[in-house]
């Protein structure tokens, strides 16, 4: 058997080769790859506890260690083999598990993402609330890393990142950025939001807050600064810009009436992106997009509480930029890119 550190290393090394995005290693199993949405067994030998247990002693300091007692579920970002890698540190059927997702070196552009030409449009805009939404492992982070890098390399702003961990790196170019991480240089999001009211902040991007009270928490100073000018870019796991705009709601309506919640979040929406990967036919990922922009009948619609009419009002304003999911799949499938089975 090998050594647990040099095993690891070169399971994550031969991943991060194929293309691969996540492992997941569990006992009773030999390590899964998965590999364009497909998992596949790196070798045939099956994980044990004591394996797992001596694997995390090579990465995890003896604070995160006692960290992990206490909660029995950990997330942090550690560099292995030279490669980068969300890892998830979590118990199940009282055994230790492990699932390590990696994290690209470079922050791709709009288009190596397949991001849709009407993105380019929210570039331009100053102040508001922008949301990068999908499920788990969409390709939210790298979405909303690659917007934060254009303005970074076009424009001369303040930005703040507040993440938890922190994933992609940036480097300061003509902007300002200041990546803020929760736990170590912050004690929670909302502290994080705090500052950024009482600084002269251009730009905030708030990585997902899984906490559902955080996050209802969090809500009136987003929209606080949303309202004013500075643009917060928001990740939110959800499937849809209906469900995106009802969970905002519901978080913000606990400070304030549900009308002036929902004139508030009309006044400062700027757009909604929803995303989901899908394997391209031939092999590789390809992004299929909702597109949800500001303009006024979807601003009235919002006022009136009548989210459930937006998918109408995205399927008639497509020289706008607009697109449904429905519309997305159509068109991937139509090109070849997908087939139809594997929506």
């Amino acid at each position: 058997m090998e050594v647990p550190s040099i095993l690891l290393n070169r399971i994550l090394s031969d991943m991060a080769k194929k293309n691969g995005s996540d492992l997941h290693l569990a006992v009773g199993s030999p390590p899964m790859i998965r590999v364009d949405g497909k998992f596949s067994a790196a070798g045939q030998e099956m994980i044990t506890s004591e394996i797992l247990i001596k694997i995390t002693e090579t990465f995890l300091s003896q604070e995160e260690i006692i960290k992990l007692k206490e909660n029995k579920d950990l997330i942090l970002v550690k560099n292995f083999a030279n490669f980068r890698f969300r890892v998830n540190v979590f118990y199940q059927k009282g055994q230790l598990s492990l699932s390590f997702h990696y994290i690209p070196g470079v922050i791709k552009s709009f288009p190596e993402l397949g991001l849709p030409p009407a993105c380019n449009n929210l570039l331009k805009v100053n102040s508001g609330l922008l949301v990068v939404a999908g499920s788990h492992n969409a390709g939210k982070t790298a979405t909303a890393v690659s917007f934060i890098e254009e303005i970074n390399k076009t424009s001369v702003k303040n930005i703040v990142t507040i993440e938890d961990p922190i994933e992609y790196m940036f480097i300061s170019k003509l902007s300002l950025v200041t990546q803020r991480q929760v736990g170590d240089d912050i004690k929670t999001a909302e502290d994080g939001l705090s500052y950024c009211l009482n600084e002269d902040v251009d730009i905030v991007y708030l990585g997902e807050i899984k906490d559902g009270e955080v996050f209802n928490r969090a809500m009136r100073k987003i929209f606080e600064l949303a309202s004013g000018n500075c643009l917060v870019i928001l990740e939110i796991n959800s499937d849809s810009s209906a469900r995106v705009l009802e969970r905002i709601l519901a978080g913000v309506s606990q400070k304030m009436s549900l009308e002036a919640a929902r004139y508030n979040l009309a006044d400062i929406l700027a757009g909604v992106i929803v995303q989901r990967l899908l394997r391209r036919r031939g092999g590789g990922l390809v992004l299929a997009n909702e597109i949800l922009l500001s303009n006024p009948a979807v601003k009235s619609l919002i006022r009136e509480g009548k989210i459930y009419q937006l998918q109408s009002v995205m399927q008639t304003s497509r020289k706008e930029g607009m697109v449904t999911f429905e519309k997305s799949l159509v068109d991937l499938v139509e090109s070849g890119e997908i087939r139809r089975e594997d929506i």
